[in-house]
């Protein structure tokens, strides 16, 4: 590269130069002998100049383009991607909103397994991203990675939506990734800067031998949960690779294409103890109070499926060995903004066993031991297990809440002067039982009796409700037996007239009917 700077090495600056270092007395006019040798140097300099700033740039990932830009790559083994290859966009994902920008560097792989759990090819993201503070998820275009594995061989034409499911190296703050659309075979090369992108990548995560290498190497080969530690209680050279998909021992052809990634992905020297978690499948069994008591049923049955869809996530990603938090899995339930209340949890345990007609056959067989411990009733998992709720083989089931309805039918006195209309007024009686209940509802999480008067009623109702006075309130019980409120002791025998109830904690207070009186 030319010491001088560039404004310095263009053709008039040298010829500018070269003049004037001829001395006074030149003819420095155009079409003059001096100046006409000087402009041929000149030309020669500059166009040796411009090679020299090229064959420099050429041997830098930054400014190299095209075929120079294709040799510098090729040292970290990449190829440009040709024309042909599968390409489209993933979305990436999280649950709840990014706290912070989150970084999405190009190159990043992801893959998945075709219906019949065949792993797909490998593809890689082909520019930066970002999921900005604030937002859930962020779309970024990939495209297919062509190598020598039977998955790049023999690659569909087209890769189904939902499909690509799995990031070898979990980007930290992405939950989750899938392709909402299908992805096609390009008809153009890729571009010098989605092989720039793609090269800083590989220059980061080029390392292998490390334990991040190895769980990436596995992942390709459509395991979703692998953990891959340096053992405390082996000596040195020894690492422990687990892998927690449910029943994947199983899977003769998968286990066969771990292996054999790995004896590809760790250095030599170092022994691999391979491990598959054993799956135990949990069926959790509750109900469901709606926030809307008038939910119909068809939209019951979808808030059953995202609930079942949200445990079934929550399962999986749980590491190997680690217990079922009670509380965590209620939190869950609770973070659907159409749940009410939900009833305590009950859950049973199955694992894979013999089949008492058949032993050679293997069901999902109960265990007879509980695995309930601790104050807050957690479940305890062997550091070999992991947790799963299946939605095939186990679906957790939810059924819907009805709680105890007690109905008040009213009959209130109103102003001489009310403006409302009746319907107005009945609305406004509604909302007035609604706050009354949830105020007794607050005692009665306290601990404290909650008792359902006439007086006590009549103060609300006049508060919220700007009525004179109430004149009578019936309570239609869950039973279907209904008493009268009244303010003083009832007359001996009439067991249908009460000072007051006590209100229990699974009971809902609704208003029934009201009677206008109006005073005048």
């Amino acid at each position: 590269m030319s010491l001088l700077p560039p404004e310095e090495t263009s053709f008039s600056a040298i010829v500018d130069r070269l003049l004037s270092n001829l001395g006074p007395g030149s003819d420095t006019n155009a079409g003059s002998m001096a100046r006409t040798l000087a402009e041929a140097y000149a030309r020669e300099m500059a166009t040796f100049y411009a090679m020299m700033d090229l064959a420099h740039r050429s041997g830098y990932l930054d400014t190299a383009e095209g075929a120079a830009l294709d040799n510098v790559v090729a040292v970290l083994g990449l190829e440009r991607a040709r024309a042909g290859r599968l390409t489209g966009e993933v979305e990436l994902s999280r649950a709840a909103p990014a706290p912070d920008d989150i970084g999405i560097p190009a190159g990043r792989q992801v893959t998945g397994v075709t219906a019949d759990s065949k792993p797909l090819p490998l593809f890689e993201t082909m520019e930066e991203a970002t999921l900005r503070r604030g937002e859930t998820r962020v779309t970024i275009r990939v495209q297919e990675i062509r190598d020598d594995s039977d998955a790049s061989k023999q690659a569909p034409p087209v890769i189904n939506p939902l499909r690509l499911t799995m990031m070898p190296r979990p980007i930290l703050g992405i939950e989750a990734v899938t392709n909402r659309a299908p992805l096609h075979r390009g008809s153009e090369d890729e571009s010098d800067a989605s092989l720039r992108a793609r090269a800083r990548t590989a220059l980061r995560d080029g390392e292998k031998g490390t334990v991040e290498a190895i769980a990436a190497a596995v992942r390709q080969q459509g395991v979703q949960q692998v953990t891959v530690r340096e053992p405390e209680d082996a000596p040195p050279g020894v690492i422990d690779v687990l892998v927690g998909d449910a029943d994947f021992e199983l899977n003769t052809a998968g286990v066969a294409r771990v292996e054999a990634a790995i004896r590809e992905s760790k250095a030599a020297g170092i022994r691999v103890r391979l491990r598959y978690a054993r799956t135990v499948y949990f069926q959790v069994d509750f109900q469901v109070e709606p926030v809307d008591p008038e939910m119909d049923e068809g939209t019951f049955d979808r808030l059953r499926r995202e609930l079942q869809q949200a445990l079934m996530r929550y399962t999986l990603e749980l590491p190997v060995g680690e217990s079922l938090n009670r509380r965590k899995l209620e939190a869950l339930l609770f973070g659907n903004a159409a749940i009410r209340r939900i009833s305590d949890l009950a859950v049973e345990t199955f694992v894979w066993g013999s089949s008492p007609q058949n032993p050679l056959q293997k069901q999902l067989v109960r265990e007879s031991k509980s695995r309930v411990y601790g104050a807050n009733r957690d479940w305890k998992m062997d550091p070999l297990e992991a947790a799963r709720i299946d939605l095939d083989l186990k679906p957790p089931r939810i059924t819907r809440l009805r709680p105890p309805v007690w109905r008040l039918d009213l009959v209130v006195a109103l102003p001489g002067s009310e403006p409302r209309t009746p319907e107005q007024v009945r609305e406004s009686l509604r909302g007035a039982v609604e706050v009354y209940a949830a105020r007794l509802g607050e005692d009665v999480q306290m601990g404290r009796e909650a008792r359902v008067s006439l007086d006590d009623l009549q103060q609300t109702l006049k508060t919220q409700a700007r009525i004179d006075s109430l004149l009578a309130c019936n309570v239609t019980l869950e039973t279907g037996l209904a008493v009268s409120l009244v303010a003083a002791p009832p007359a001996t025998g009439l067991r249908e007239q009460v000072t007051f109830i006590v209100l229990r904690p699974d009971v809902r207070m609704v208003l029934g009917g009201a009677e206008l009186v109006g005073v005048g």
